[in-house]
């Protein structure tokens, strides 16, 4: 008969064998492992050579051969036969699909116009946000710039695992409220069929665009869709939205035909927890971010090893009894981590990572949120788990992702405009300015430059 410790060693081996959710509690105790652990966490999404080749391919087929060569990749690639003559899901299609949905499933209905109204209430808020701006110059000119809306725009749907119908209110929403004049939606289809003309694509997702007043959304996906989006028809100026390895790739390469939102990677999120928090509800939040894909991150962080041990439980339990185990299972096998560390370690760690989503499941968040400036989104408080996030509290959740929060933004209404400088000079701003841009321009050799200035000054005298 075995002993209970041996019993214990077995049944933790056997966690391991199977790959399950059973996720040691590992301790970081120094900062110079920190490197290390940010290598280890920041998976920036970078394509593999196979997927470089095949996306180069798919472009420069799309390129040469237009709408015809994107239905072409999406036969081949989806098994999918779109009508050339009429590619597009008709808006007698999406009324139908919204018609469907408030007389069939009413409360989801009201359930969507809900994040509806939360995502633009925030966008305009954004938008209020940025004023244009003018200086006074001291004979009368004035200096400044304006923001200005992107004539066109091409928003991506994923879906492969699933449809998203939050992800499209998320990427319509600002560039409505920006003012981009034309809005292009495309989103990959499915061979089984939903409602007729709508090649497959949920009807969630077509009630959506109808709610949202998108009128074209096309059913084709990958790298074919963006390509057709920067190179066909539609020329958009900028393509914004997440997708998968092969997306991200062709974002990649069409950065400078057009303008991209993100080079998106694997989802991520760090929760910062202390003896305050309820293991369940930690637990649940780290099984959210791990059912989105087998390679999404979810790490907890805490100095309370006892609180770490109850998470674990709770993840051993909620994970056996779960619909997405198999998603689950191996999300935070490879890309879970519980984690011991002081204070001073957990924000250094989480500084250096900037990740996707932070939670800050502790006691006082508002002590701890001045020095934590480089994650994507910030939920403040137990009661702020990311899922209120994902489904339309109101700021965006398409996100910076692979250390790229550091530098970036999440999407918005910004992501749609561009500023445009302004200089309006008078002539007598302009004789005074005369002498010294003269002397300037002198200096590095731009012999007109100076010349143009003083042909001012000149003039004015």
């Amino acid at each position: 008969m075995q002993s209970s410790d041996e019993s214990w060693q077995a049944e933790a081996f056997t966690f391991e064998v199977h790959r399950c959710y059973f996720i040691p509690i590992t301790d970081l105790t120094n900062r110079a492992d920190l490197p290390g652990w940010v290598a280890a966490l920041a998976r920036s999404g970078e394509s593999e050579e196979d997927t470089r080749k095949a996306v180069t391919a798919i472009l420069a087929d799309v390129r040469r051969g237009g709408l015809p060569a994107v239905l072409d990749w999406t036969e081949r690639l989806d098994g999918v036969q779109l009508d050339l003559a009429a590619p597009r899901i008709p808006e007698t299609v999406l009324e139908a699909a919204r018609t469907d949905l408030n007389r069939q499933r009413p409360e989801l209905m009201a359930a969507l116009r809900e994040l509806i109204a939360n995502v633009r209430r925030f966008a305009e808020g954004q938008r209020g946000c940025l004023s244009d701006l003018e200086l006074a110059l001291p004979d009368g000119g004035t200096v400044g710039e304006r923001w200005c809306a992107l004539k066109t725009a091409g928003v991506y749907i994923p879906g492969g695992r699933a449809f998203y119908p939050s992800t499209l209110a998320m990427t319509v929403i600002p560039a409505q409220v920006a003012g981009v004049g034309r809005i292009v939606g495309v989103t990959p289809p499915k061979s089984q069929p939903t409602l007729p003309g709508a090649w497959g694509v949920d009807p969630l997702v077509l009630a959506c665009a109808a709610e949202l007043g998108l009128t074209e959304l096309y059913p084709f996906g990958g790298a074919q869709a963006l390509g057709w989006l920067a190179f066909g028809e539609p020329a958009v100026d900028l393509i914004a939205g997440p997708g998968n390895r092969f997306v991200a790739e062709a974002k990649r390469q069409l950065l400078g035909t057009c303008g991209i939102d993100a080079l998106a990677g694997p989802t991520e999120l760090l929760v910062l927890a202390d003896d305050s928090s309820d293991p369940a509800w930690l637990a649940e939040d780290l099984l959210a971010q791990a059912e989105h894909d087998p390679d999404a991150a979810a790490v907890l962080v805490s100095e309370d090893r006892a609180l770490l041990l109850a998470v674990a439980g709770e993840l051993q339990t909620r994970t056996a009894a779960s619909p997405r185990r198999s998603i689950l299972e191996q999300s935070l096998a490879d890309h879970g981590r519980l984690v011991c560390a002081n204070r001073e370690l957990t924000i250094a760690l989480a500084q250096a990572w900037a990740p996707e989503h932070l939670e800050l499941c502790v006691r006082d968040p508002d002590a701890w949120l001045p020095s934590l400036t480089t994650a994507g989104a910030v939920f403040i408080g137990s009661a702020s788990a990311e899922a209120f996030g994902d489904y339309g509290a109101g700021p965006n959740h398409v996100l910076p992702t692979g250390r790229s929060a550091r530098y970036t933004s999440p999407l918005g209404v910004a992501t749609f405009l561009k500023r445009q400088s302004l200089l309006r000079l008078s002539p007598a701003d302009a004789a005074a300015m005369a002498p010294w841009v003269e002397r300037l321009a002198e200096a590095e050799g731009l012999t007109h430059h100076g010349r143009s200035a003083a042909l001012r000054a000149k003039h004015h005298t």
